[in-house]
């Protein structure tokens, strides 16, 4: 004779570490599995919503263990999306075909880029280092064409191997709104009237008017609200903005920038972060350090301070009047 209470003792309980939202059964009278991968289908709308996911949760961690070579797929799998996923909204690996920016990045390079602020809202910044698509025109037919053979544009694709599909890398040099020369009697180029000091970047022997020859290396420009203007270290070969003014496609869309270089992964002996050189953290570049500018943006800031003072001032005056 069962004890009373049996049923609960020996199934009723459920063990720990199997509490998954599931989906209900369409049928709660029994307890078999009717859907996919042992997960019930469900009976309502909600349920429909988180189905898919309960699936795929219970493939990869199923209720009973599976043998390794049947496990090994879903493993593989599981990677593979993790890969994509990190790839398109972290980081991603990028291989650096040129010599454009040496010596900050060696032909054979690869380059961690930063995706996650872009997709957070981030806008680049003046001497970032930074990957964008061809806006248009900036490369010709062999070098926008796909490389390699399909097994390695798949794994390029879900961010096994670094990607290497037509995108350009530069160094911001003036964000929208800057007013951008080069160069002045020494030899350098200006934004907003403060001249850079390019000495701790530049390829050796390069200046900043060095430029590829057919390019006029003299330019004075205003970037547009939403465009940057990007130049490469090693200017003696780099066709970059400068390049583009004939055509008018000399200023980068920033919504073409894929990320910020942050690091070189690759060899490891070139294993470092890029930083941002000292020259563009000068107080000069920013509108606020314009004479005059920064007590009339303080005046701004205070005006809300003031009249919320204000205002509670009169309000306590009226009380007491009362």
């Amino acid at each position: 004779m069962d004890a009373p209470g049996g049923d609960a003792m020996h199934g009723g309980a459920e063990p720990v570490g199997e509490r998954f939202p599931i989906p209900e059964p369409a049928d709660a009278a029994t307890d078999a599995p009717t859907g996919l991968a042992g997960v019930r289908r469900p009976n309502s709308a909600a349920g429909w919503a988180v189905y898919p996911f309960a699936v795929v949760w219970r493939l990869i961690f199923p209720r009973k263990s599976r043998p390794f070579l049947v496990e090994l797929p879903f493993l593989i799998v599981f990677a593979l999306v993790l890969a994509f996923l990190i790839k398109t909204f972290l980081v991603q690996a990028f291989f650096i075909p040129s010599g454009s920016m040496q010596n900050t990045l060696a032909i054979g390079d690869r380059v961690a880029v930063n995706r996650a602020e872009v997709w957070l809202g981030g806008q680049p910044e003046r001497g970032d280092v930074v990957v964008f698509k061809d806006p248009g025109g900036w490369l010709g037919a062999e070098e926008s064409a796909p490389s390699g053979n399909w097994l390695s544009s798949a794994l390029s694709f879900v961010g096994v191997l670094p990607q290497d599909d037509g995108d350009l890398i530069k160094r911001v040099i003036g964000v929208g709104g800057d007013h951008v020369i080069c160069c002045n009697a020494k030899h350098q180029i200006t934004v907003n009237g403060v001249p850079l000091d390019e000495s701790s970047y530049l390829y050796p022997g390069n200046s900043a008017d060095s430029a590829p020859p057919g390019v006029d290396a003299n330019f004075d420009v205003v970037v547009p609200k939403g465009y940057i203007w990007v130049m490469g270290d090693h200017r003696d070969v780099s066709l970059d903005s400068r390049d583009h003014v004939p055509t008018n496609t000399e200023f980068v869309p920033v919504g073409d920038v894929v990320g910020k270089a942050d690091l070189i992964v690759w060899p490891l002996s070139q294993w470092r972060a890029l930083s941002v050189p000292g020259t563009f953290r000068q107080a000069g570049l920013t509108a606020l350090s314009a004479p005059g500018a920064a007590p009339v943006a303080g005046l701004f800031l205070a005006l809300p301070v003031t009249a919320v003072r204000r205002r509670r001032k009169l309000r306590n005056l009226s009380r007491r009047a009362r």
